[in-house]
Formats: C-alpha cells, sequence, structure tokens
C-alpha cells in the first residue's frame, strides 16, 4: 500500500497491485471454502468467517470460533452475546477437527432434537469406537443397531 500526503492533514492511501492480487486470491480461497466437505474444510476454519454477536447465521452455514475450530448452523438465528458459540450446541454444532488435528473424529454428544441430529454418513467416537450414521436425522447413541455401525476403517 503507498501512501501520499495531498494535504497538511490529508492522506491518501492507494492499493498496490500485490495488495489487489492478494485480495483477489483470499476472495477465491473463501469461496472455494465454503465447497469443501465439514472434513476438508475444517483444515481451513480460517478461511471462514468468524463468529461474532449480532450477525444473523443461517441454518446449514459454517463459522470459525478464531482458534482452528469449524462449527456448523444448526438454526437459523441472530448470534447474541449470551449464546457462545462453544456452549449452544442447538444453535451449533464443532466438527470436531482442528488445525492441530485435522484428522479428528468429534466425541459422540446426545442432539437435542432434529435441529441438531447427525446426517447420514456423520462419523462420531463413542466409548472409544468411531461409529457412521447409516440414517439422517440421528439421535440415538451409537451402540444402537440399524442406525449406526462402526467404522472398519478407523481400526
Amino acid at each position: 500500500m503507498r501512501a501520499e500526503q495531498e494535504g497538511r492533514h490529508v492522506i491518501r492511501y492507494t492499493k498496490e497491485k500485490s495488495d489487489r492480487v492478494q485480495e483477489a486470491i483470499e476472495r477465491l480461497a473463501r469461496i472455494r471454502a465454503a465447497q469443501l466437505d465439514d472434513g476438508t474444510a475444517s483444515t481451513v476454519a480460517d478461511l471462514f468467517d468468524e463468529w461474532s454477536p449480532g450477525i444473523y447465521y443461517a441454518r446449514g452455514g459454517r463459522i470459525a470460533d478464531g482458534e482452528g475450530n469449524l462449527y456448523r448452523v444448526e438454526q437459523d438465528h441472530t448470534s447474541q452475546a449470551d449464546w457462545p458459540i462453544s456452549s449452544t450446541p442447538s444453535l451449533y454444532t464443532p466438527l470436531g477437527v482442528t488445525e492441530e488435528d485435522p484428522e479428528a473424529i468429534p466425541l459422540w454428544r446426545q442432539p437435542l432434537g432434529a435441529h441438531d441430529a447427525y446426517p447420514k454418513g456423520a462419523k462420531v467416537e463413542y466409548e472409544g469406537v468411531v461409529y457412521v450414521s447409516l440414517v439422517d436425522g440421528n439421535v440415538w447413541p451409537p451402540n444402537t443397531p440399524g442406525v449406526w455401525q462402526a467404522d472398519s476403517t478407523q481400526r
């Protein structure tokens, strides 16, 4: 960025081509990141908007917590300071992958209802075993036959 003094108290800043190229690369990366599956997207969590209060979030969107963790939005809502991302499971589901451990699988937690139920194909760890959800809207514990299956690729 180049700065030129135009008057006694006026400085004009001009972006150089390298600044514009860098901004374009970041825009392109953010567009591409939005198209990634949850696991891959989690490895580039910093490309997603960071949660903050007073913002409208649509169900299915993904937001970051600023610490390398990515979350899926479970309900349409406007965020509030007293609904922090890490302690409102009815609003946000952690994807369980961080920059430090991009291969991590989240621990199973009891969904509160259909709004935060596990989708078909979701992987969770439960009692030391990795399970894959066989159905959409899965609210049952992973040891429930017919709705979860132990993931043989994780042994």
